[in-house]
Protein backbone atom coordinates (compact mmCIF):
# COMPACT_ATOMS: atom_id res chain seq x y z
CA UNK A 1 0.00 0.00 0.00
CA UNK A 2 2.85 2.17 1.19
CA UNK A 3 4.96 0.94 -2.21
CA UNK A 4 1.64 2.27 -4.49
CA UNK A 5 1.65 5.73 -2.77
CA UNK A 6 5.40 6.63 -3.05
CA UNK A 7 6.06 5.23 -6.49
CA UNK A 8 3.28 7.88 -7.49
CA UNK A 9 4.84 10.38 -5.22
CA UNK A 10 8.61 10.07 -6.53
CA UNK A 11 6.78 10.17 -10.37
CA UNK A 12 5.01 13.46 -9.20
CA UNK A 13 8.50 15.08 -7.80
CA UNK A 14 10.76 14.46 -10.58
CA UNK A 15 9.69 17.91 -12.02
CA UNK A 16 11.94 19.72 -9.32
CA UNK A 17 14.79 17.39 -9.48
CA UNK A 18 17.62 19.42 -11.01
CA UNK A 19 15.73 22.66 -10.92
CA UNK A 20 18.08 25.63 -9.32
CA UNK A 21 14.76 27.72 -8.51
CA UNK A 22 11.21 26.72 -7.19
CA UNK A 23 9.21 28.28 -10.10
CA UNK A 24 5.06 28.70 -10.05
CA UNK A 25 4.87 26.69 -13.48
CA UNK A 26 6.76 23.65 -11.74
CA UNK A 27 5.05 23.54 -8.74
CA UNK A 28 1.48 23.63 -10.32
CA UNK A 29 2.83 21.04 -12.31
CA UNK A 30 4.19 18.74 -9.52
CA UNK A 31 0.95 19.53 -7.35
CA UNK A 32 -1.12 18.64 -10.48
CA UNK A 33 0.26 15.06 -10.09
CA UNK A 34 0.23 14.94 -6.60
CA UNK A 35 -3.72 15.79 -6.92
CA UNK A 36 -3.87 13.15 -9.25
CA UNK A 37 -1.85 10.78 -6.95
CA UNK A 38 -3.85 11.46 -4.03
CA UNK A 39 -6.84 10.94 -6.01
CA UNK A 40 -6.07 7.73 -7.42
CA UNK A 41 -4.78 6.44 -3.98
CA UNK A 42 -8.38 6.80 -2.82
CA UNK A 43 -8.04 9.64 -0.50
CA UNK A 44 -10.75 11.89 -0.08
CA UNK A 45 -11.32 15.12 -2.23
CA UNK A 46 -11.87 17.50 0.77
CA UNK A 47 -8.45 16.10 2.64
CA UNK A 48 -6.31 16.48 -0.65
CA UNK A 49 -7.61 20.07 -1.68
CA UNK A 50 -6.98 21.10 1.30
CA UNK A 51 -3.09 19.24 1.74
CA UNK A 52 -2.77 21.11 -1.99
CA UNK A 53 -3.70 24.30 -0.99
CA UNK A 54 -1.46 24.61 1.77
CA UNK A 55 1.54 23.01 0.12
CA UNK A 56 0.81 25.53 -2.76
CA UNK A 57 0.80 28.39 -0.20
CA UNK A 58 3.86 27.16 1.41
CA UNK A 59 5.60 26.11 -1.46
CA UNK A 60 5.25 29.57 -3.39
CA UNK A 61 6.52 31.94 -0.72
CA UNK A 62 9.45 29.82 0.25
CA UNK A 63 12.89 30.92 0.32
CA UNK A 64 15.29 27.96 -0.52
CA UNK A 65 16.97 27.38 3.08
CA UNK A 66 20.89 27.24 3.21
CA UNK A 67 22.20 24.06 0.94
CA UNK A 68 18.66 22.89 0.40
CA UNK A 69 17.51 21.90 -3.15
CA UNK A 70 14.47 23.40 -4.82
CA UNK A 71 13.55 19.80 -4.84
CA UNK A 72 14.79 18.85 -1.16
CA UNK A 73 12.65 22.66 0.32
CA UNK A 74 9.40 21.17 -1.75
CA UNK A 75 10.26 17.62 -0.10
CA UNK A 76 10.43 19.30 3.55
CA UNK A 77 6.51 21.30 3.15
CA UNK A 78 5.49 18.05 1.48
CA UNK A 79 6.14 16.19 5.13
CA UNK A 80 5.27 18.77 7.36
CA UNK A 81 2.01 19.30 5.68
CA UNK A 82 1.13 15.72 5.50
CA UNK A 83 1.84 15.31 9.14
CA UNK A 84 -0.55 18.03 9.41
CA UNK A 85 -2.82 15.73 7.92
CA UNK A 86 -2.92 13.15 10.32
CA UNK A 87 -2.57 15.55 13.42
CA UNK A 88 -1.28 15.59 16.67
CA UNK A 89 0.59 12.42 17.28
CA UNK A 90 -0.98 10.94 20.20
CA UNK A 91 0.23 7.83 22.38
CA UNK A 92 -2.51 4.99 23.10
CA UNK A 93 -3.10 5.42 26.57
CA UNK A 94 -3.89 2.73 29.03
CA UNK A 95 -3.95 4.72 31.79
CA UNK A 96 -7.19 3.92 33.53
CA UNK A 97 -7.48 2.03 36.50
CA UNK A 98 -8.05 -1.94 35.17
CA UNK A 99 -8.66 -3.90 33.59
CA UNK A 100 -8.85 -1.59 30.89
CA UNK A 101 -11.85 -2.70 28.42
CA UNK A 102 -11.11 -2.17 24.71
CA UNK A 103 -13.80 -2.86 21.93
CA UNK A 104 -13.24 -3.29 18.36
CA UNK A 105 -16.20 -2.68 16.24
CA UNK A 106 -16.07 -2.86 12.78
CA UNK A 107 -17.87 -4.44 9.62
CA UNK A 108 -17.76 -8.10 8.73
CA UNK A 109 -14.37 -9.17 6.85
CA UNK A 110 -12.46 -6.02 8.57
CA UNK A 111 -9.85 -8.22 10.42
CA UNK A 112 -11.60 -7.42 13.95
CA UNK A 113 -10.93 -11.03 15.21
CA UNK A 114 -7.35 -11.15 13.62
CA UNK A 115 -6.70 -7.76 15.15
CA UNK A 116 -8.02 -8.35 18.56
CA UNK A 117 -5.46 -11.03 18.71
CA UNK A 118 -2.84 -8.95 17.21
CA UNK A 119 -3.33 -6.28 19.75
CA UNK A 120 -3.39 -8.62 22.17
CA UNK A 121 0.15 -10.01 21.56
CA UNK A 122 1.34 -6.67 21.23
CA UNK A 123 0.03 -5.21 24.83
CA UNK A 124 1.84 -8.35 26.62
CA UNK A 125 5.15 -8.38 24.47
CA UNK A 126 5.46 -4.69 24.04
CA UNK A 127 3.38 -2.66 26.28
CA UNK A 128 3.95 -5.54 28.92
CA UNK A 129 0.74 -6.19 29.35
CA UNK A 130 -2.30 -9.16 30.86
CA UNK A 131 -4.74 -8.77 28.43
CA UNK A 132 -7.79 -11.00 28.27
CA UNK A 133 -9.47 -11.68 25.14
CA UNK A 134 -13.60 -12.83 24.52
CA UNK A 135 -15.29 -12.71 21.42
CA UNK A 136 -19.57 -11.73 21.86
CA UNK A 137 -20.27 -12.01 17.94
CA UNK A 138 -22.25 -14.65 18.15
CA UNK A 139 -23.49 -14.57 14.83
CA UNK A 140 -20.86 -15.54 12.38
CA UNK A 141 -20.00 -18.88 12.33
CA UNK A 142 -16.63 -20.25 13.57
CA UNK A 143 -15.68 -15.97 15.14
CA UNK A 144 -15.56 -17.80 18.85
CA UNK A 145 -13.73 -20.43 17.97
CA UNK A 146 -11.06 -18.53 15.81
CA UNK A 147 -10.54 -16.17 18.20
CA UNK A 148 -9.50 -18.75 21.15
CA UNK A 149 -7.36 -20.18 18.42
CA UNK A 150 -5.77 -16.84 17.84
CA UNK A 151 -5.60 -16.51 21.61
CA UNK A 152 -3.98 -19.81 22.11
CA UNK A 153 -1.21 -19.15 19.73
CA UNK A 154 -0.48 -15.45 21.15
CA UNK A 155 -0.03 -17.12 24.51
CA UNK A 156 -3.01 -14.74 26.04
CA UNK A 157 -5.74 -15.35 28.47
CA UNK A 158 -8.88 -16.00 26.34
CA UNK A 159 -12.49 -16.59 28.15
CA UNK A 160 -15.58 -18.13 26.51
CA UNK A 161 -18.61 -18.51 28.80
CA UNK A 162 -21.57 -20.82 28.38
CA UNK A 163 -23.91 -17.99 27.31
CA UNK A 164 -24.53 -17.06 24.09
CA UNK A 165 -25.68 -13.22 25.24
CA UNK A 166 -23.73 -11.03 24.07
CA UNK A 167 -23.73 -8.80 27.08
CA UNK A 168 -23.33 -11.56 29.08
CA UNK A 169 -20.12 -12.96 27.67
CA UNK A 170 -18.87 -9.83 27.97
CA UNK A 171 -19.85 -8.85 31.29
CA UNK A 172 -18.72 -12.59 32.91
CA UNK A 173 -15.40 -11.68 30.64
CA UNK A 174 -15.18 -8.15 32.78
CA UNK A 175 -15.88 -10.27 36.29
CA UNK A 176 -13.06 -12.94 35.12
CA UNK A 177 -10.51 -10.08 34.48
CA UNK A 178 -10.99 -8.59 37.82
CA UNK A 179 -10.93 -11.51 39.55
CA UNK A 180 -7.44 -12.56 38.18
CA UNK A 181 -5.99 -9.25 38.32
CA UNK A 182 -5.90 -8.74 34.06
CA UNK A 183 -4.99 -5.49 32.91
CA UNK A 184 -7.03 -5.47 29.60
CA UNK A 185 -9.83 -7.21 28.37
CA UNK A 186 -10.30 -6.64 24.18
CA UNK A 187 -13.62 -7.22 23.12
CA UNK A 188 -14.29 -9.08 19.81
CA UNK A 189 -17.91 -7.00 18.13
CA UNK A 190 -19.92 -9.04 16.16
CA UNK A 191 -19.97 -6.99 12.28
CA UNK A 192 -22.35 -7.36 10.01
CA UNK A 193 -21.88 -6.92 5.66
CA UNK A 194 -23.31 -3.12 6.21
CA UNK A 195 -24.49 -1.29 9.45
CA UNK A 196 -28.16 -2.28 10.75
CA UNK A 197 -30.20 -0.78 13.63
CA UNK A 198 -29.95 -4.38 15.73
CA UNK A 199 -26.13 -3.98 15.01
CA UNK A 200 -25.94 -0.98 16.70
CA UNK A 201 -28.68 -1.68 19.06
CA UNK A 202 -26.35 -4.50 20.35
CA UNK A 203 -23.45 -2.39 20.01
CA UNK A 204 -24.60 0.58 22.03
CA UNK A 205 -25.90 -1.78 25.10
CA UNK A 206 -22.58 -3.66 25.43
CA UNK A 207 -21.20 -0.14 25.38
CA UNK A 208 -23.76 0.73 27.99
CA UNK A 209 -23.19 -2.23 30.11
CA UNK A 210 -18.82 -2.29 29.88
CA UNK A 211 -18.27 1.55 29.59
CA UNK A 212 -14.84 0.67 27.48
CA UNK A 213 -12.34 3.29 27.71
CA UNK A 214 -11.74 2.29 24.12
CA UNK A 215 -13.64 1.55 21.36
CA UNK A 216 -11.40 1.23 18.11
CA UNK A 217 -12.45 1.11 14.62
CA UNK A 218 -11.13 -1.58 12.38
CA UNK A 219 -10.76 0.22 8.79
CA UNK A 220 -9.47 -2.33 5.92
CA UNK A 221 -6.92 -0.53 3.64
CA UNK A 222 -9.19 -2.33 0.49
CA UNK A 223 -12.20 -0.76 1.77
CA UNK A 224 -11.22 3.21 0.45
CA UNK A 225 -14.01 5.55 1.14
CA UNK A 226 -16.64 2.97 1.34
CA UNK A 227 -15.00 1.63 4.13
CA UNK A 228 -14.78 5.26 5.93
CA UNK A 229 -18.43 6.52 4.77
CA UNK A 230 -19.33 3.62 7.00
CA UNK A 231 -17.09 4.21 10.16
CA UNK A 232 -18.85 7.53 10.13
CA UNK A 233 -21.98 5.74 10.98
CA UNK A 234 -20.01 3.52 13.92
CA UNK A 235 -18.27 7.19 15.42
CA UNK A 236 -22.15 8.86 15.39
CA UNK A 237 -23.77 6.30 17.66
CA UNK A 238 -20.85 4.76 19.64
CA UNK A 239 -18.60 7.77 19.83
CA UNK A 240 -15.10 6.02 18.40
CA UNK A 241 -11.93 7.23 20.31
CA UNK A 242 -9.22 5.39 17.60
CA UNK A 243 -8.82 3.17 14.47
CA UNK A 244 -6.94 0.53 13.38
CA UNK A 245 -5.70 0.15 9.58
CA UNK A 246 -5.70 -3.39 8.66
CA UNK A 247 -4.36 -5.11 5.13
CA UNK A 248 -1.85 -2.13 4.41
CA UNK A 249 0.49 -4.87 2.91
CA UNK A 250 -2.35 -5.78 0.10
CA UNK A 251 -1.91 -4.03 -3.14
CA UNK A 252 -4.47 -1.31 -1.48
CA UNK A 253 -4.55 2.25 -2.71
CA UNK A 254 -3.88 3.46 0.76
CA UNK A 255 -5.73 6.84 0.59
CA UNK A 256 -7.87 5.26 3.81
CA UNK A 257 -4.54 6.34 5.81
CA UNK A 258 -4.27 9.64 5.23
CA UNK A 259 -8.29 10.16 5.31
CA UNK A 260 -9.05 8.15 8.79
CA UNK A 261 -8.03 11.79 10.74
CA UNK A 262 -10.46 13.67 8.72
CA UNK A 263 -13.11 11.46 8.52
CA UNK A 264 -13.50 10.02 11.83
CA UNK A 265 -11.90 12.58 13.52
CA UNK A 266 -9.86 10.23 15.94
CA UNK A 267 -6.42 9.17 15.45
CA UNK A 268 -5.29 6.03 14.07
CA UNK A 269 -3.48 3.96 16.76
CA UNK A 270 -2.41 0.74 14.84
CA UNK A 271 -1.16 -0.88 11.81
CA UNK A 272 -1.64 -4.47 10.48
CA UNK A 273 0.06 -5.40 7.25
CA UNK A 274 0.86 -8.80 7.28
CA UNK A 275 -1.13 -12.51 8.64
CA UNK A 276 1.24 -13.16 11.37
CA UNK A 277 1.06 -11.60 15.42
CA UNK A 278 3.74 -9.86 14.48
CA UNK A 279 2.20 -8.25 11.67
CA UNK A 280 1.08 -4.83 13.71
CA UNK A 281 2.57 -1.92 15.16
CA UNK A 282 1.71 1.10 17.28
CA UNK A 283 1.04 4.03 14.19
CA UNK A 284 3.97 6.25 13.79
CA UNK A 285 2.88 9.11 11.51
CA UNK A 286 6.66 10.69 10.78
CA UNK A 287 7.52 7.58 9.93
CA UNK A 288 4.81 6.32 7.54
CA UNK A 289 5.57 9.94 5.84
CA UNK A 290 8.73 9.51 5.06
CA UNK A 291 8.38 6.18 4.05
CA UNK A 292 5.75 7.78 1.68
CA UNK A 293 7.83 10.12 0.35
CA UNK A 294 10.06 7.72 -0.62
CA UNK A 295 13.13 8.74 2.76
CA UNK A 296 12.56 5.25 4.39
CA UNK A 297 11.84 4.39 8.23
CA UNK A 298 15.01 3.59 9.83
CA UNK A 299 14.14 3.86 13.21
CA UNK A 300 11.41 1.21 12.44
CA UNK A 301 13.85 -0.95 11.07
CA UNK A 302 16.35 -0.39 14.10
CA UNK A 303 13.36 -1.40 16.28
CA UNK A 304 12.70 -4.49 14.59
CA UNK A 305 16.99 -5.66 14.33
CA UNK A 306 16.87 -4.80 18.42
CA UNK A 307 13.38 -6.86 19.54
CA UNK A 308 14.82 -10.17 17.08
CA UNK A 309 18.15 -9.48 18.83
CA UNK A 310 16.67 -9.88 22.30
CA UNK A 311 14.49 -12.29 21.96
CA UNK A 312 17.60 -14.45 20.77
CA UNK A 313 19.58 -13.28 23.52
CA UNK A 314 16.43 -14.34 25.96
CA UNK A 315 16.97 -18.26 24.26
CA UNK A 316 20.64 -18.28 25.44
CA UNK A 317 21.97 -17.29 21.55
CA UNK A 318 24.41 -15.42 20.72
CA UNK A 319 23.65 -13.06 17.33
CA UNK A 320 26.58 -10.62 17.99
CA UNK A 321 28.86 -13.35 17.78
CA UNK A 322 27.50 -14.89 14.96
CA UNK A 323 27.76 -11.12 13.52
CA UNK A 324 31.75 -11.48 14.40
CA UNK A 325 32.15 -14.38 12.28
CA UNK A 326 30.15 -12.85 9.20
CA UNK A 327 32.47 -10.12 9.22
CA UNK A 328 35.17 -12.91 9.38
CA UNK A 329 33.81 -14.82 6.56
CA UNK A 330 33.40 -17.62 9.17
CA UNK A 331 29.58 -18.56 8.89
CA UNK A 332 28.49 -21.88 8.21
CA UNK A 333 25.14 -23.11 7.15
CA UNK A 334 23.47 -23.66 10.89
CA UNK A 335 24.52 -19.93 11.19
CA UNK A 336 22.91 -18.82 7.77
CA UNK A 337 19.65 -21.19 9.04
CA UNK A 338 19.65 -18.81 12.16
CA UNK A 339 20.15 -15.65 9.75
CA UNK A 340 16.87 -16.92 7.66
CA UNK A 341 15.01 -17.36 11.00
CA UNK A 342 16.09 -14.45 12.33
CA UNK A 343 15.08 -12.11 9.39
CA UNK A 344 11.36 -13.56 8.91
CA UNK A 345 10.47 -12.51 12.24
CA UNK A 346 11.26 -9.19 11.56
CA UNK A 347 8.15 -9.20 8.58
CA UNK A 348 8.36 -9.82 4.95
CA UNK A 349 11.22 -8.91 2.62
CA UNK A 350 9.42 -6.08 0.90
CA UNK A 351 8.71 -4.50 3.61
CA UNK A 352 12.09 -4.51 5.12
CA UNK A 353 13.28 -2.70 1.97
CA UNK A 354 10.92 -0.22 1.84
CA UNK A 355 12.36 1.00 5.51
CA UNK A 356 15.89 1.13 4.19
CA UNK A 357 16.24 5.03 2.52
CA UNK A 358 16.66 4.80 -1.18
CA UNK A 359 15.64 1.46 -1.52
CA UNK A 360 11.85 1.78 -1.70
CA UNK A 361 11.96 1.99 -5.59
CA UNK A 362 13.96 -1.63 -5.66
CA UNK A 363 11.12 -3.51 -4.26
CA UNK A 364 9.47 -2.46 -7.77
CA UNK A 365 12.33 -4.22 -9.58
CA UNK A 366 12.59 -7.33 -7.33
CA UNK A 367 10.29 -10.10 -7.49
CA UNK A 368 10.00 -10.50 -3.40
CA UNK A 369 7.56 -13.17 -3.38
CA UNK A 370 10.06 -15.31 -5.62
CA UNK A 371 13.17 -14.75 -3.74
CA UNK A 372 11.09 -15.68 0.14
CA UNK A 373 9.57 -18.83 -1.82
CA UNK A 374 13.47 -19.49 -2.72
CA UNK A 375 14.87 -19.02 1.24
CA UNK A 376 12.23 -21.68 1.35
CA UNK A 377 13.97 -23.99 -0.34
CA UNK A 378 16.74 -23.03 0.49
CA UNK A 379 15.76 -23.83 4.48
CA UNK A 380 14.36 -27.19 3.61
CA UNK A 381 17.63 -27.75 1.89
CA UNK A 382 19.68 -27.20 5.07
CA UNK A 383 17.17 -29.28 7.11
CA UNK A 384 17.56 -32.26 5.23
CA UNK A 385 21.85 -32.08 6.09
CA UNK A 386 23.19 -34.03 8.35
CA UNK A 387 24.38 -31.90 11.16
CA UNK A 388 28.06 -32.04 10.13
CA UNK A 389 27.57 -31.17 6.97
CA UNK A 390 25.81 -27.67 8.00
CA UNK A 391 28.92 -27.23 10.40
CA UNK A 392 31.12 -28.16 7.48
CA UNK A 393 29.52 -27.52 3.68
CA UNK A 394 32.34 -28.00 2.10
CA UNK A 395 32.19 -31.54 2.95
CA UNK A 396 29.58 -31.74 0.48
CA UNK A 397 30.14 -33.94 -2.49
CA UNK A 398 27.89 -35.03 -5.05
CA UNK A 399 26.56 -38.29 -3.76
CA UNK A 400 25.60 -36.05 -0.10
CA UNK A 401 24.19 -33.45 -2.73
CA UNK A 402 21.85 -36.29 -4.35
CA UNK A 403 20.56 -37.42 -0.83
CA UNK A 404 19.80 -33.73 0.14
CA UNK A 405 17.87 -33.23 -3.20
CA UNK A 406 15.81 -35.72 -2.49
CA UNK A 407 14.76 -35.31 1.11
CA UNK A 408 14.37 -31.67 0.79
CA UNK A 409 12.60 -32.47 -3.00
CA UNK A 410 14.56 -29.68 -4.71
CA UNK A 411 17.36 -30.53 -7.41
CA UNK A 412 21.02 -30.87 -7.11
CA UNK A 413 21.33 -28.13 -9.58
CA UNK A 414 19.28 -25.94 -7.15
CA UNK A 415 21.47 -27.27 -4.28
CA UNK A 416 25.04 -26.16 -6.11
CA UNK A 417 23.72 -22.62 -6.56
CA UNK A 418 22.77 -21.72 -3.18
CA UNK A 419 26.26 -22.98 -2.10
CA UNK A 420 28.10 -20.88 -5.06
CA UNK A 421 25.68 -18.01 -3.81
CA UNK A 422 26.58 -18.94 -0.01
CA UNK A 423 30.67 -19.03 -0.57
CA UNK A 424 30.40 -15.56 -2.73
CA UNK A 425 28.31 -14.33 0.26
CA UNK A 426 31.28 -14.95 2.74
CA UNK A 427 33.95 -13.52 0.43
CA UNK A 428 32.16 -10.43 0.45
CA UNK A 429 31.80 -10.09 4.04
CA UNK A 430 35.10 -11.25 4.67
CA UNK A 431 36.02 -7.99 2.60
CA UNK A 432 33.89 -6.11 4.26
CA UNK A 433 35.55 -6.29 7.55
CA UNK A 434 36.67 -3.35 8.78
CA UNK A 435 35.10 -0.57 6.77
CA UNK A 436 34.17 2.43 8.27
CA UNK A 437 29.60 2.11 9.03
CA UNK A 438 30.15 -1.92 9.18
CA UNK A 439 30.12 -1.89 13.00
CA UNK A 440 26.60 -1.34 13.29
CA UNK A 441 25.10 -3.05 10.35
CA UNK A 442 26.43 -6.55 11.69
CA UNK A 443 23.90 -6.37 14.36
CA UNK A 444 21.78 -6.65 11.13
CA UNK A 445 23.70 -9.22 9.24
CA UNK A 446 23.34 -11.03 12.90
Amino acid sequence: MLESLQDKFQKSLKVLRGEAKIRPAHIESALEEIKQSLLEADVQFKVAQTFLERVKAKALGAEVVGSLTPYQQFLYILQKEMLEIFGEQKDFSLQFKPPVVIFLVGLQGSGKTTSSSKLAFLAKRKLKKKPLLVSVDVQRPAAIEQLERHAKDAKVDYLNPASMDPVVRAQAALEYAKTYGLDLLIVDTAGRLSIDEVLMNELKTLQSALQPQHILYVADAMSGQAGLQVAEGFSEKLGLTGAILTKSDADARGGVALSIREALGVPLYFVGMGEKLEDFELFHADRWVSRILGQGDLKSLIEKVEEVTQEEQQKGRRPEKMASRAMKGQLNLVDFQEQMKMMSKMGSMKGLLGMIPGMGAMTQQIDTMALEKKLKRVDAMICSMTPKEREQPDILNGTRKRRIALGSGTQVEEINQFLKEFWEMQKMLKGLKGMRGLKGMGKLFG
